[in-house]
């Protein structure tokens, strides 16, 4: 009997085992987290008036596209390392997840630190001790092996302790760096303040940057990199019209393509099916990136502002600030560029092509519809940079034939074959495929996944005899520059 009763034990152990393991090994669907803090009632230092607003409302919007959010509100420290503990441990792999907060900020030696409501500063020593570091938020997504996470921060005001006795730390936030699968989006960039008001007549109930924000959010269809450029450029416009400069940082490490609200209406169920990244081998999108791809340098939100100047003096003061910035040999370039420009004679203007990827309606009379123009010909030299590279300068040519499509030629082997519509100089885009070469004929360029070809998009403008601007593909973003001032 008990030989018989220590088996049946011995069964029963092994079968709750092996139901547990089913348990296990059964997915876990993945969900959409948000965690939303809004700090207004700071205690030892100036407090604000609408951090909590801007918090509620996006948590309002969060919720009607189907995040299961939780909104906290005037934070001590102790409150907020518990809410970010609990937020951790309901995150789980190929979760989609954000994280807002919207309240004080400081940065010194490059550490970014979002301020509880409790803080009393007196060096930043203590401030460091008492303040949540914002990379602790990222790790804590990036250990938890969230599909995709997005940390968006409002809290890019005037140094909170300018005056509390000796300076600590300073104004705006420093530049971040963004693990794989992750976004951090800044409300302003580096250096900068984030206005909450556009003037005494303004009465919305919320800042400049996230009354935009919770508006595009809505917009139905729109990749997360898209619709983030559309809050900057709309945020860049109102904050001029108070004579600021705010321009929204964005620093980008995401894979694949995220939406907060599909094709179609905005959803309302808080429990609807959550949008899922799109797989990583999907082209991308037709408009260029919000942003260059950040390696973390301090010195990326200048470049950032001065890229598509064309002033000299905007880069020889990036030269002066970053001697040996990660575009300081793209500065020194684009400087001797623009000096030899102006003080040469004015090029003839470049004649509108072809819009060689859009065909005119039958019967219709277009500018430049009866066949390849100006832009024909080649080779025409330049060269690009790419973030897997910083600081490297690339050179090549490009050769656009007779029907619309053209060919890039690398030094180092590589090839790019595609089509761009020049039909709006202001606005020049197209797309293509890019073939790697070998180097020296004997060395196979490779991207980081091992392959040797994939789809570019690319967007410029043409100006002064140069074609310009940013491309992007699933590997790297970077800059281009041409000199078509040959064209026939």
């Amino acid at each position: 009997m008990r030989r018989a009763g220590g088996l049946s034990v011995v069964r029963r152990l092994l079968f709750a085992i092996a139901v547990l393991a089913l348990g296990l090994a059964a997915p876990a669907e993945a969900k959409r987290l948000a965690l939303v803090v809004g700090n207004d009632s700071y205690k030892s230092v100036e407090p604000l008036h609408n951090a909590r607003q801007d918090a509620k409302a996006v948590a309002d919007v969060l919720k009607s596209v189907g995040f299961d959010v939780t909104l906290k509100q005037d934070l001590t420290l102790t409150a907020m390392k518990a809410a970010l503990r609990e937020f951790k441990a309901k995150v789980n792999g190929g979760d989609e997840v954000v994280f807002y907060f919207s309240g004080h900020g400081v940065q010194f030696e490059g550490t970014n630190y979002l301020v509880p409501i409790d803080i009393v500063p007196e060096n930043e020593q203590q401030v460091a001790d008492d303040a949540v570091p914002l990379q602790r938020v990222l790790d804590d997504l990036r250990d938890q092996k969230a599909r995709f996470s997005l940390a968006i921060v409002d809290a890019c005001r005037d140094n909170p302790f300018k005056g509390q006795g000796r300076a600590i730390g300073g104004r705006g936030l420093a530049p971040v760096t963004a693990a794989n699968g992750q976004m951090v989006l800044y409300s302003a960039g580096a250096g900068q303040s984030a206005l909450d008001r556009l003037g005494p007549k303004d009465t919305d109930p919320n800042g400049v940057f996230t009354r935009v924000l919770i508006k595009e959010m809505k917009a139905p269809g729109l990749p997360v990199d898209r619709m983030l450029k559309t809050v900057r450029d709309q945020v860049v416009a109102l904050a001029k019209t108070a004579s600021h400069e705010q321009v929204p940082a964005l620093y980008d490490q995401s894979i694949g393509e995220f939406y907060f609200t599909p094709g179609g209406a905005a959803r309302s169920e808080p429990d609807a099916t959550p949008a899922r990244l799109a797989p990583a081998s999907a082209p991308a999108p037709a408009a260029a990136p919000i942003h260059v791809a950040t390696s973390g340098e301090l010195d990326q939100s200048f470049w950032d502002r001065i890229k598509d100047s064309t002033d000299p003096a905007d880069f020889t003061d990036y030269k002066t600030q970053f001697p040996k910035g990660a575009h300081a040999a793209e500065a020194s370039l684009m400087a001797r560029r623009l000096t030899k420009a102006a003080a040469a004679p004015a090029p003839a203007p470049v004649a509108v092509p072809v819009a060689a990827t859009t065909a005119p309606a039958k019967g219709s009379q277009r500018s430049g519809s009866s066949g390849p123009q100006s832009m024909a010909g080649g080779p025409y030299p330049g060269y690009f940079t790419s973030s897997l590279a910083p600081g490297v300068i690339y050179k090549g040519s490009v050769t656009v034939n007779p029907d619309g499509s053209w060919d890039y030629a690398g030094t180092n082997g590589d090839r790019v074959h595609g089509r761009t519509d020049f039909s709006d100089l202001n606005n020049v885009h197209g797309a293509g495929t890019t073939k790697l070469g070998k180097q020296y004929g004997l060395i196979q360029n490779r991207y980081p996944d091992g392959s040797t070809s994939t789809e570019v998009q690319m967007r410029g403008h043409i100006a002064n005899g140069v074609y310009e601007g940013q491309y992007v593909d699933k590997y790297q973003t970077g800059f281009f520059h041409f000199d078509v001032s040959s064209a026939r």
